[in-house]
Formats: structure tokens, sequence, C-alpha cells
């Protein structure tokens, strides 16, 4: 785990997954169960890690930022014992010492990628905050997560990147468009939900409704989150209906207020709970 993202104070440890929170190196641990979906030369994010990273997100246990790894074959399915977990630990230590000595910048521990450095190597400290055991909460996403479709796996990934990508001044904008790609995810799923009530043929002006109802507010929006489709056609399309622009206009507003709703509303598809960002109410 790199230092710019934050952690729980007390590790995670689950049937499958763990987290192991040490003040000199953070690091997951999450065991294939099953094969992964996709491939991608150029995608660091990989699908076995979004339901545990995207459970320590939305339980609000911290803002994981992962960084490398490596695959470990185990003769069987062991328990994450604390001896286990530390095995693991020695041979990420180990990857993590050949990684820094190959020091040329084009390698995957160059220049740009320095900036990772756990503490054990000379890096910044850790982000460590609450004091509170954070297991079932996030014990729970777990579970739920573990029967999740694509399109709810796609939308909590791009929902993890753009807290990433947030970290860096010259990536905000990339930051909006993995919350942009969220989004849609959030529509897609929220018509499902519609569909599954017994709505046919749900529109973004219903999803815009339920938002609301569950919310328990009213949005100024006629269609689900329809600013933010308009930041994001804007932005995506050079030409697009409201016109050319060489530098469409980005608030960090755009990022910061889609960003509180986002997560909470994750929750919400996840578990059938909203907590209002702001009031800290909770309503169905």
């Amino acid at each position: 785990m790199s230092p710019l993202g934050s952690y729980p104070e007390h590790g995670v440890i689950l049937d499958d997954a763990a987290l192991v929170v040490e003040r000199d190196l953070c690091y997951s641990v999450v065991r294939i169960v099953k094969e992964e979906w996709g491939f991608s030369e150029v995608d660091s994010l990989s699908p076995l890690e979004i339901p545990f990273l995207a459970s320590l997100l939305l339980s609000r246990a911290g803002l994981p930022y992962p960084f490398g790894g490596l695959t470990l074959r185990a003769d069987g399915p062991e328990p994450l014992t604390a001896d286990l977990l530390q095995e693991c630990r020695g041979h990420l230590i180990k990857q993590l010492g050949e990684r820094m000595e190959e020091s040329a910048p084009a390698s995957p521990w160059g220049w740009a990628a320095s900036i990772h450095t756990p503490p054990i190597f000379g890096g910044h400290a850790y982000d460590l905050s609450g004091a509170s055991d954070v297991t079932e909460s996030v014990r729970e996403y777990w579970f739920k997560l573990g029967s999740a479709n694509p399109v709810m796996l796609r939308g909590l990934g791009s929902l993890l990147k753009a807290q990433m990508a947030w970290k860096h001044g010259e990536f905000t904008d990339a930051a909006c468009m993995f919350l942009w790609i969220a989004l849609d995810a959030a529509h897609s799923l929220t018509l499902q939900k519609l569909r599954e009530s017994g709505v046919n043929n749900p529109t973004s002006r219903d999803a815009s409704t339920h938002f609301n109802s569950i919310a328990g507010y009213e949005t100024p929006w006629e269609k689900f989150f329809e600013d933010d489709y308009e930041n994001r056609i804007r932005f995506l399309h050079p030409e697009n209906r409201f016109g050319a622009e060489v530098r469409p206009q980005l608030l960090a507003d755009d990022y910061l207020e889609l960003n509180d709703v986002l997560i909470p509303y994750f929750e919400y598809l996840v578990t059938g709970r909203f907590e209002d960002p702001s009031a800290g109410n909770e309503s169905m």
C-alpha cells in the first residue's frame, strides 16, 4: 500500500482477504478463489482486489492506495494466520527491494513511482487514523461484494481509482473521468433495481426520482445527476452540443461534491442503506 493512501490503525483479517497495518509497511493479501475477469496490460488494479479494497472504502475504514504486488502459489487454502501473513510480508519486502535496486527511471520502481515507497525503505510515514476495530464493517461489504456483478465491480474499481488520481494535482481531471465511469455504473445499477422492483423500461428520470426517495431530499436535476453527465459530455467529446472548447471548465467541486455523494450511494447499492454525507442521517 502506498503512503499516499490512508488506513485504519488496526488491520483487518477475513477468511480470504486481509489488510496488514504496520508502521513500516501496510499491505493487503487476497486469496485467488476464482478466475480473474478480463485482461489488461495497463490496468494495475486487479478485479480480484476490488471487492476487498472497495469494502475498506465504503466502510470508511480508509482510502486504500494499492501499488504493485506479487502472486504467490500455496499448496492449499491455508488460513490467513499471523504466521502466513508474515511470510507474505517477507516475500513482498524481497520483491520491493529488488525493484528498488533496478532504479532506472523506466523501471516499475522508477522516479515517478518513488513517491509510493513505503517507510520500510525510507518513504513517507503512513496516514493511520481511527482506533476502533473496523473488521465487522469491512466483513459485511466483503461478503456482499462476493457475488457482485461486473457492472458493480467496474464502478467500484473506478471509484477507487478516482481517490487515487485525486492525490496527484496534475491528474485531478482524470479523477473526474473515473468518477463519471463510476456514475454511469451507478446509473445502470439503479435502473436494474427499478426493473427488479417492477418498473418497466425505467428512465433516467425514474433513476433520479429513486435517488431522491432514498436520499430524503430533492435534487435540482430532472434526470439522474444531470449536471455531472453534462460535464462528462463536454469533457470527453471535443465537439459536442454545448460547443467546442479548448479547455472545458471543471471546478474542484465538480469532483468533490460528486465523490461525496457517490461513496454513500454505492454503499446503498451494496447494502440498502444510505447515509446522507452532509447530515449524517440514515434513510432507506
